[in-house]
């Protein structure tokens, strides 16, 4: 394998050093992307932190680009409408084991406010700002300390807009001689036996260009796998037949075995990892039933309900406060 690049070899970018990190290669990309009409941009923790973020356990060296290894950057898109602590654990997995799966950098971005209005959803008629979502993330202690260590990443902009920074981020550094992938992250809930990849509710399609997807079964079960002695995953429509991927036997017990499979009706028929473990832990947290509570609870119990189950819930309730006295004088006014 070849040395790590030189700076000075690095003749068709900005990139000026420490080219085995991936804050300049992203920092030329979001530079780029400042010219476009709704530019892509990071958001960094938040000074109402109750903690401050050089605690003693707190990340003080940024994450490298490793050699002899297919380095991943990670993208997990979502409504987070609202973030709550099923978003945490399934951030925290990925952290415990970002040596396994060679991930670099984790990127979250929260969708616009407009984009999650088109989707149908129970309980959907409350819609967080994007700001406030992100918020909710920065405001967490073990999230901010991530964001800090520059593992963890907040990417603001459009649909887009997020997803060219990324494809630019990891072109520079494939450009540099890293080995890199575009990697987009699928909850549980986003691929069935029952429909294509590119139709809902995969509708991988709508990513634009990433190199491969990855969905696992460890924090929410999926319908196409069933755990048990020698299970093989069920053929997904619109795919190839799942072949078993080579992993060391404790990777393999961490993470769960590697299966890939190439989805034929999404260009460029991008590859799909999916990563089967014996068990889900998924602790029952969903998005639909904090929205109803948010819906239906009275104010005096809102703390109490949710206080296990979201992200920053003072943040939350604050709006929330603000929301059902907006909303009661509209419906007032509408009599």
């Amino acid at each position: 394998m070849a040395s790590p690049p030189d700076p000075a070899a690095l003749t068709n970018t900005h990139i000026p050093h420490n080219p085995n990190i991936i804050e300049p290669y992203l920092q030329d990309a979001l530079n780029t992307s400042s010219s476009s009409a709704h530019p892509a941009h990071l958001i960094n923790p938040t000074s109402r932190t109750s903690h401050p973020i050089n605690a003693p356990n707190a990340i003080t060296t940024y994450p490298t680009l490793k050699l002899n290894t297919r380095n991943q950057i990670l993208l997990f898109p979502g409504s987070f409408n609202p973030p709550h602590q099923g978003h945490l654990a399934t951030i925290r997995y990925f952290h415990e084991r970002r040596d396994q799966l060679a991930i670099v950098a984790m990127f979250i971005f929260a969708d616009p406010s407009d984009i999650i209005g088109t989707k149908e959803k129970i309980w959907g008629d409350i819609i967080l700002p994007q700001s406030l979502r992100n918020q909710m993330f920065a405001e967490v202690l073990e999230l901010a300390q991530l964001i800090e260590g520059r593992w963890l990443h907040l990417l603001v902009g459009d649909m887009e807009g997020h997803i060219n920074v990324l494809r630019d981020t990891t072109d520079l550094i494939a450009d540099a001689g890293w080995d890199v992938n575009l990697v987009g992250f699928l909850g549980g809930d986003k691929l069935s036996i029952e429909s294509p990849p590119h139709l809902p509710p995969g509708g991988l399609r709508a990513w634009g260009p990433v190199d491969e997807f990855l969905i696992m079964n460890a924090r929410r079960p999926v319908d196409f796998y069933d755990p048990g002695p020698d299970a093989s995953p069920h053929n997904l429509l619109g795919c190839t037949e799942w072949k078993r991927g080579k992993l060391k036997v404790e990777h393999e017990q961490s993470v769960g075995a590697l299966w890939l499979c190439r989805a034929l009706t999404v260009p460029g028929e991008p590859v799909i990892q999916f990563r089967a473990s014996k068990r889900s832990a998924s602790n029952g947290i969903s998005s639909t039933k904090i929205r109803r509570i948010m819906s239906e609870a009275p104010d005096e119990e809102l703390y109490g309900q949710l206080k296990d189950k979201v992200l920053s819930v003072e943040l939350l309730l604050e709006w929330l406060k603000i929301y059902r006295k907006t909303k009661m004088m509209e419906d007032e006014g509408a009599l």
